[in-house]
């Protein structure tokens, strides 16, 4: 069904009734290609209680909500006059319509219906073309499929293709315990507070030595974001906090959500100071054993393509980005914001 049949409207987050609520949660346990946590309602909740307000646009069909998409106004003043983003910012792996089967929308209406000027997106799936939806600037998302029989079934097929790969980390395995003593590994942390403030310790280490003065996690409301999702027990935005210890010490550890049966891999860390052992490659080794347990099927490494996702992965799919604008009011934030982006305002 296209645009002109479908009656669009934008509610604060905090106005959804239950019955929006309800009806949001079906469309994204129902969906065979937008099933992703990031779109989730407990997902929507978390920001809107820590980062800001959180906007959503409802695509009803008669009586029939047919598509969901949460947005956020952008930090600083262009989010004031009026500059969209996804929901969570740059903290979001995922973007595009929530939406059943069938329903069709173009940006410029949807934003006009909506009374948006103007938003910028990353991270929108080449799936949304089903939608209508579509972007530039494609860029590489990987992800692995485990096997049906189980994550160690999968290992034993890596190492018949890269034995190379499969066996050093196997070897600094070996040498990680025999320097430094046995390892324990908790699909699900048991001490979830506490690992979690310690993964972001690590996490951030990583972005100053790294000169990523951006990270994600340096902003305190996007700790207190994770610090909700910690306590969810939705099981389309699960948390998943596992963790890789020698004795008492935290060797590696990952925050993730799982929506059904895809793991997104979201926030890993590891020591640094142990980085000659390769703990984050030893870590994801043991989420991949344990990942049928945990009614894992698939692992999605987010946006990026590096050597280390290459090594695990076996399929690949394109984000892509955009800025629309919906208005001459939208046009001109739409030329300011090239403009900082060209200048580095």
């Amino acid at each position: 069904m296209n645009i002109d049949r479908l009656r669009i409207r934008r509610k604060a987050f905090n106005m959804l009734t239950a019955a929006e609520r309800d009806g949001w949660t079906r469309l994204l346990g129902e969906s065979s290609s937008s099933r992703w946590a990031f779109l989730s309602l407990t997902y929507a909740e978390a920001v809107n209680s820590t980062v800001g307000p959180v906007d959503v646009l409802l695509c009803w069909h008669d009586d029939e909500l047919v598509g969901v998409m949460p947005l956020q106004r952008s930090a600083g003043w262009l989010g004031r006059l009026g500059l969209r983003e996804p929901v969570g910012r740059q903290m979001t792996d995922y973007f595009g319509l929530l939406a059943r089967p069938g329903v069709r929308l173009e940006w410029q209406s949807l934003l006009k219906a909506a009374g948006i000027p103007c938003l910028y997106f990353t991270h929108l799936d080449e799936s949304q073309t089903v939608h209508g939806l579509v972007g530039d600037s494609p860029r590489t998302g990987l992800r692995t499929h485990i096997h049906p029989d189980g994550g160690d079934v999968y290992w034993e097929l890596l190492r018949s293709q890269k034995r190379k790969v499969v066996s050093e980390i196997e070897r600094r395995e070996r040498k990680l315990v025999t320097e430094h003593g046995p390892l324990t590994f908790e699909m699900q942390s048991a001490a979830p507070a506490q690992d979690l403030e310690s993964l972001v310790a690590l996490k951030n280490a990583q972005y100053l030595r790294t000169g990523h003065d951006g990270g994600a996690l340096l902003n305190p409301a996007n700790v207190q974001m994770l610090n909700h999702l910690l306590a969810s027990r939705d099981p389309l935005c699960l948390p998943r906090l596992s963790v890789l210890r020698c004795g008492e010490q935290l060797v590696a550890g990952h925050f993730g959500l799982q929506c059904g049966p895809l793991l997104h891999y979201w926030f890993p860390a590891y020591d640094n100071r142990l980085a000659a052992y390769s703990p984050g490659r030893v870590l994801y080794r043991h989420i991949l054993s344990k990942a049928r347990d945990y009614g894992v099927a698939c692992i999605d490494h987010g946006e990026g393509d590096s050597v280390a996702k290459r090594d695990f992965a076996n399929d690949e799919h394109q984000y892509l980005k955009g800025l629309v604008s919906a208005s001459p009011w939208g046009k001109g934030l739409s030329l300011i914001q090239r403009a900082r982006w060209r200048f580095a305002i």
